[in-house]
């Protein structure tokens, strides 16, 4: 199956990454209803879109349920059936997928999540080129920069100011991050063949990583060039550079 519910599956069978996955299945009355019960908040996603199109997201409070999309306005509905009818009418004939919603770290309420870039060098081998924080805009329920109005910072600005972490705590943080990216590129070359891989984790309020998505088809590296440092977005181009003149003078293939 492909899209994100068959990318979800096929990392899921790798027990060591399966513990980073949130609950993730395809959206219908019951699922919706037992996520919903058992996490009180869930995204609502189109299984093959990508840059936070057509996201929304659903929750419970105390008295009521709500619902929203991207940035619109926040509706409120009695039951679970009513929010489930509602979601149903901004939906599109093509497979949807629910999802846990992770409760994601925040910097002045804004909730965040990290970028990790990797690329494949010269020698044909997966290699880490950089990680950054993304904000989420004001009202929005993505962290995308550009759909969702957010902006990008520092990976350990956002551990010290979010997470209060140690620079100890920083360097672990970072390591594992990096460490976990690996086995993802290792686990996804049985996938299909990718050059460069995005991948999208977010940390809670328990400092607990979480996978949010694996975005393999042209990730952004202008994330990365809005930072004021720009030697990441200049690793990144530089490394990119070399495996495409490797690819294009025979040294290496596309496996």
């Amino acid at each position: 199956m492909p899209g994100k519910l068959g990318l979800h599956l096929f990392y899921s069978k790798d027990p060591h990454i399966r513990a980073y996955l949130p609950s993730t299945t395809v959206l219908n009355r019951d699922s919706f209803y037992s996520l919903m019960r058992r996490y009180q908040s869930v995204y609502i996603k189109p299984n093959m879109s990508h840059m936070g199109k057509g996201i929304m997201k659903a929750w419970s409070t105390e008295k009521e349920y709500r619902f929203v999309k991207v940035k619109g306005d926040v509706k409120s509905f009695r039951n679970l059936k009513s929010t489930y009818n509602a979601i149903q009418k901004q939906t599109s004939k093509d497979l949807y997928i629910v999802q846990r919603a992770i409760h994601l770290a925040k910097i002045q309420t804004r909730p965040f999540d990290i970028r990790v870039m990797m690329i494949r060098n010269s020698q044909n081998e997966w290699q880490y080129t950089g990680m950054l924080a993304k904000v989420a805009g004001s009202s929005s329920v993505i962290t995308n920069v550009n759909r969702g109005g957010g902006y990008a910072i520092p990976i350990e600005n956002a551990l010290d100011t979010s997470l209060r972490l140690t620079h100890e705590q920083q360097h672990r943080t970072i390591k594992d991050l990096i460490d976990l990216s690996h086995r993802i590129c290792h686990r996804f070359n049985r996938y299909k063949y990718s050059s460069q891989i995005g991948i999208d984790f977010g940390i809670d309020q328990h400092h607990k990583i979480w996978i949010i998505e694996v975005n393999f088809d042209y990730p952004s590296h202008d994330l990365f060039n809005k930072l004021k440092d720009k030697t990441m977005y200049r690793k990144i181009k530089s490394i990119r550079n070399t495996y495409l003149k490797a690819l294009q003078a025979g040294k290496i293939r596309r496996k």
